[in-house]
């Protein structure tokens, strides 16, 4: 397909940047919007199932509903030619499978990646959709290190036209088929953990859990246990690889529930790992002599950085809006023989416009970079003759490329007071977005921020502070139509077998409850099987709920006994109310999830 191809007489094809089995990929310009986009367009053969084009439009409508940092755009979808295609948004840089090409990455950059990773699928999970293809090629990671997941919706639409010879659904790819898509069983949430199980094994490591063809792959996944990640490579925290083999569990319920609950899993570790010696480091692969490409590369960015030519890589991931259009060609001016009109290559990348040129016959000059605040760098923002003029054949065009945004330098906050952190991105104009989260340090220091301290970014970007909320977590969930749970406290996150652990509740009455409650406390695994569990006391000891006024409030606080032969390992706190009747059903679980009418809270780790 070549560069003049326009599907729906809209998305003019630039390039073709990838493709694979199911479908072709090209950087496209959306001519009524002007903005780069990504139009992924399906092989023919998967449009012979008269019900295929339904449940296309189906899922790609609602993986177009999906607005998430870490989820690609979906911003059309339509058929041309009777081939359906998607259109996304624009993504530069690379998939993850050309990362993983060199090797391992950096235990830092690994759970980085695979955090983004859980945050974009964990929200698609709680909007009810599942992947089903989770693999590198379906990961993209932008220059500045946003990950973005693309794909949903496409997977379950193939999945369920793809049938093998035996007429078993065939969903996936089997280097990251879960067990029970090596059966053709039921896909779940679950499954999607799974692949991302696989996926993190592999960066931690450079290898698959797995290897062999399709069917042993398949036959693997379902019973051979992986090799621990921490036993290929030592420099993995055995934390980190116990979170890789509770993913990679052969039985669903013995699984992270979601992708979420795995991200939180990997915030965890990702917090009591800043600042240890290695964190950051990466594995060094076993070389066998020849050219050290990583050296190489890495001597690259280093003379990069020296020319300053690094903001320019940076920009590459923001803003893709087209500038204002130069003025109409004046139509009167006539074309004499041997002479063209030169094409408007406004807005295209140098290689694009090159060879748009090309095509009639001109050449192209890059005569001088500048930045710009809203076309991408690399992209064409003059020409020195205006689009519709008249030339000789073979002249030359000059042209003005941009250099991107001017990039400002993301202040190093972690540490500092959030008024502080505030203030110093308000003086290079970032805005800021603020998230709370438990932590030990005081209240009101920032604990984490995104992008890091450091970074280059355009002005104007948005700054994620994580700030600590302390030990006291805001709940705000609600019990039937009369209790509330506030906040509960937790002293610390880290536990040894036999430790006593302590919690504090704050309830409040928002109407008479009438009746009287029991509080049960419980320790569970991801699965929710109980390790131990404190049932039968009454809320607070001394005031029974049945004697509470609205606005009433008690400070309820527990220990709950570790048993001493706990095995090391993430556990989740469960709490709720109950009487003769039965539990108190949660009506809004607030910040918090619920199950079975009990508040998943949170987890510790127990070592």
């Amino acid at each position: 397909m070549d560069n003049l191809t326009v599907f729906n007489n809209r998305y003019q094809v630039l390039a073709k940047i990838g493709e694979g089995g199911l479908a072709e990929v090209y950087r496209a310009q959306d001519v009524a919007l002007g903005r780069l986009v990504a139009v992924k367009a399906l092989r023919c053969e998967y449009v012979l199932d008269p019900a295929f084009l339904g449940r296309f439009h189906r899922e790609a409508q609602s993986a177009a509903g999906l607005t998430h940092p870490n989820i690609v755009a979906v911003y059309d979808f339509g058929q041309d030619q009777e081939r359906p295609y998607i259109v996304m948004e624009y993504v530069p840089g690379r998939d993850l499978s050309a990362l993983l090409q060199k090797g391992p990455v950096s235990i830092k950059r690994a759970v980085d990646i695979c955090v983004q990773v859980c945050a974009g699928v964990g929200y698609a999970h709680k909007s009810g959709l599942v992947h089903g293809d989770l693999k590198p090629g379906n990961i993209l990671v932008a220059p500045d290190r946003r990950v973005k997941v693309v794909d949903f919706g496409l997977a379950r639409a193939l999945g369920e036209s793809a049938m093998d010879e035996d007429g078993a659904l065939v969903w996936g790819t089997p280097a990251y088929f879960s067990p029970e898509q090596a059966v053709g069983g039921q896909v779940s949430q679950a499954t999607d953990v799974y692949a991302i199980g696989v996926i993190l094994y592999e960066m931690l490591v450079g290898r698959l859990p797995f290897s062999g063809s399709d069917s042993e792959l398949a036959q693997r996944h379902l019973y051979d246990r992986a090799v621990p990640v921490n036993q290929v490579n030592p420099r993995v925290p055995s934390h980190l690889a116990r979170i890789v083999d509770a993913a990679l569990a052969k039985q669903p319920e013995e699984r992270f529930a979601t992708a979420n609950e795995m991200g939180q899993a990997l915030a965890v570790f990702r917090r009591r790992a800043e600042g240890q010696t290695g964190y950051g480091e990466p594995v060094t692969p076993v070389r066998t002599g020849g050219v050290d490409w990583v050296a190489v590369v890495l001597g690259l960015l280093v003379l990069i950085a020296i020319l300053g030519l690094v903001p320019l890589w940076v920009a590459v991931y923001r803003g893709y809006a087209r500038p204002l259009a130069p003025s109409a060609p004046t139509a009167t001016v006539a074309v004499s023989p041997g002479q063209v009109r030169v094409p408007d290559i406004i807005g295209m990348e140098v290689e694009d416009g090159r060879r748009v040129l090309a095509g009639e016959g001109l050449n192209l000059e890059v005569i001088d970079q500048s930045s710009h605040p809203t076309v991408p760098a690399f992209s064409i923002v003059e020409q020195t003759v205006r689009a519709g003029m008249p030339v000789e054949m073979g002249a030359t065009v000059g042209v003005v490329v941009s250099q991107g945004p001017q990039l400002v330098e993301v202040p190093a906050m972690v540490g500092r007071s959030l008024g502080e952190a505030q203030s110093q991105m308000h003086a290079v104009d970032l805005p800021v977005e603020i998230e709370r989260a438990w932590s030990e340090q005081p209240p009101g220091t920032v604990i984490d921020q995104d992008p890091p301290g450091g970074s280059l970014v355009r002005s104007r970007s948005l700054v994620v502070l994580t700030v600590s909320s302390g030990t006291q977590v805001p709940v705000g969930a609600r019990l039937g139509n009369s209790i509330l749970l506030v906040t509960y406290e937790l002293p610390r996150l880290i536990y040894d077998p036999g430790d006593s652990l302590p919690i504090t509740f704050v309830w409040q009455a928002i109407a008479s409850p009438g009746e009287g409650y029991m509080v049960f406390l419980h320790l569970t695994r991801a699965d929710g099987s109980v390790v131990t569990q404190q049932d039968g006391l009454p809320v607070g000891g001394t005031q029974p709920t049945d004697t509470w006024s609205p606005g009433t409030q008690i400070i309820d606080a527990r220990h709950l006994a570790i048993p001493a032969d706990t095995p090391p390992g993430e556990y989740w706190l469960r709490v709720g109310l109950y009487n003769d009747a039965g539990r108190l059903p949660v009506t809004d679980p607030g910040q918090v999830a619920a199950v079975d009418d009990a508040l998943v809270l949170g987890s510790i780790w127990v070592d």
